[in-house]
């Protein structure tokens, strides 16, 4: 018996000494990088980044189409816009509407926080944190929809917005479903499972490319047009929807290009990469955790790494060519 303890205490010492947990390991490029600067200063440090923009501590914000006069009230996180009109929430549950002026148009108070929210014309779609859906037509501040999802107990930071499309509304939920709803009578047209669970489930990805719908949580990307619906299972990053092609950027480090109905054609492996963001055009650039732009092109045959200034610790935000961090910004060629 006394051996046993002897042995047992050997090998704990052993682990302890020779530092037993799993050690981080970085990306490295195998050629020098090219060096990148800053091209100029925010007016205030990044405080929040949602899919669709980013909120300035001074309570500018970025959206896609990069910096923004408007100013939010204070307290308030950037959501959603559509043209000039910029959705903005709090912590105390209160979906504001922002015109270009700084003027708030409209206030909404909910019973649980907004989880994420889009505007088209006279229609409001919010996910609740709580995996509640709703529509509200802000002519007359009438709920015309309304449908609880099922309970989830965890989501990931990432959540798409709804989306308008023509004449339907397509809501992400946080349980890893897309709803689409017809926009003149709210009525539920489709329900789609894209990978539900209870825990990080939610939709991370949705988008419209033609007529073909991509949409994703961290585990399954779903491609769907009239005619087909194809699935890819990976541990997911990002998604990118071009024409006739998606890729696909996994948390292990790798892109994967696949036709429009998700078909490999092609993978590119960077070892221990921990990719934090993405802008593409011509060329696709990946923001790497470490301090580096990855840059290759749409048929990942080339590839260039650049140095950035910084490792990226918190709030990163890209727009179509230009990246912000902290309280800097540099704008990327994107031909």
């Amino acid at each position: 018996m006394k051996k046993t303890v002897l042995i047992f205490s050997t090998i704990l010492i052993a682990l302890i000494l020779s530092g037993c947990g799993t050690k981080r390991q970085y990306f490295e490029p195998v050629e020098p990088a090219y060096e990148v600067k800053y091209d100029g200063d925010l007016p205030a440090s990044i405080v929040d980044v949602v899919r669709d923009g980013a909120t300035l501590e001074n309570g500018q914000i970025i959206t896609k189409d990069g910096l923004q006069s408007v100013m939010l009230p204070t307290g308030y996180t950037f959501l959603q816009n559509d043209n000039e009109n910029y959705l903005a929430t709090n912590k105390c549950n209160t979906l504001i509407i922002v015109d270009k002026n700084s003027k708030v148009t409209y206030t909404k108070q909910f019973e649980i926080s907004v989880a994420s929210a889009s505007l088209k014309e006279n229609l409001l779609a919010v996910v609740l944190a709580n995996n509640t859906l709703k529509l509200i037509d802000l002519k007359n501040d009438k709920e015309v929809f309304s449908q609880v999802g099922d309970t989830v107990y965890a989501h990931d930071a990432k959540i798409a917005s709804p989306y308008f499309l023509k004449g339907l509304i397509v809501y992400p939920t946080l349980d890893g479903k897309i709803l689409i709803i017809d926009s003149t009578n709210y009525k539920v047209i489709k329900d789609i499972v894209v990978k539900s669970e209870k825990f990080f489930s939610n939709i991370i990805y949705l988008d419209v490319l033609d007529d073909r719908l991509v949409a994703a949580t961290n585990k399954r990307v779903i491609s769907i047009d009239p005619q087909t619906m194809a699935f890819l299972d990976e541990d997911i990053r990002d998604v990118i929807i071009l024409k006739n092609r998606v890729l696909v950027f996994t948390k292990d480090g790798r892109i994967i290009l696949t036709n429009s109905e998700l078909k490999v054609l092609k993978e590119k492996k960077f070892k221990f990469a921990a990719f934090a963001g993405t802008i593409y055009g011509e060329y696709v650039y990946i923001v790497e955790r470490g301090g580096y732009l990855i840059a290759t092109d749409l048929d990942l045959i080339s590839t260039n790494i650049y140095e950035l200034p910084d490792e990226i610790e918190t709030f990163l935000f890209t727009t179509k060519n230009e990246l912000f961090y902290e309280d800097k910004y540099f704008k990327l060629s994107n031909k």
